[in-house]
């Protein structure tokens, strides 16, 4: 199994980073919180902890193999932590990791449910499975747990375009995140429904 991999950054997409190593170049997924710190990093070197699993169907017989990466051997852990609960697969175990490892092992031990249902792929359900399977033995990973930073208020028209995307029958949790994710990538918006056609493309280019 490749358990480490250090090479230069040839791409950053939404989800993964492409490190080129010796004339290869590796598409390796990487989590949310990765991928923030990265931007403007193409041809820095990186070093990432990696872990291998096959994606595809046992229905179709078809598997294609996936290399996921982590800044620390810690992050590793904690996602393969975080895939011995129940219903949260591969993908969504890594999508859920857009905080640092130790702010969401203390949401975790505290039993932060508002925290753990404002991440991707975490419904109230899921947050509350989490909180079976791993609360009380996430202490090692608490260690120097920085203070999560608050949210910025939203403004009205804000505020009017995430009601809009509740009414279409998305999550409050996801629209809110896509609402702060589309002005943060475009400060000028200020129209309701400019926010909503932003937010919007943010949901169709997640995986």
């Amino acid at each position: 199994m490749i358990c480490r991999l250090t090479g230069q950054i040839a791409a950053v997409s939404d989800s993964a980073v492409m490190l080129e190593i010796g004339g290869i170049c590796y598409e390796v997924l990487v989590p949310p919180v990765l991928i923030e710190s990265l931007n403007g990093s193409t041809g820095r070197a990186l070093t990432l902890h990696t872990l291998q699993f096959l994606e595809g169907s046992p229905a179709s017989n078809q598997f294609i193999p996936r290399l996921i990466g982590f800044a620390s051997e810690q992050d590793r852990d904690f996602f393969l932590a975080l895939l011995r609960v129940r219903g949260l697969s591969t993908r969504k175990a890594l999508r859920a990791m857009r905080l640092p490892t130790p702010v969401l092992a203390a949401a975790i031990e505290h039993e932060d449910v508002a925290l753990l249902t404002s991440l991707p792929e975490i419904g109230r359900k899921t947050a509350q499975s989490i909180l079976h399977e791993l609360r009380g033995s996430l202490a090692g990973f608490l260690r120097d747990a920085p203070a999560a930073a608050p949210e910025p208020e939203l403004s009205e028209a804000q505020k009017l375009a995430v009601e809009i995307l509740v009414q279409w029958g998305d999550r409050r949790a996801d629209a809110q995140r896509w609402v702060r994710q589309a002005v943060k990538d475009d400060p000028k918006l200020n129209e309701p429904q400019e926010i909503v056609r932003a937010a919007y493309r943010i949901k169709q280019r997640q995986p």
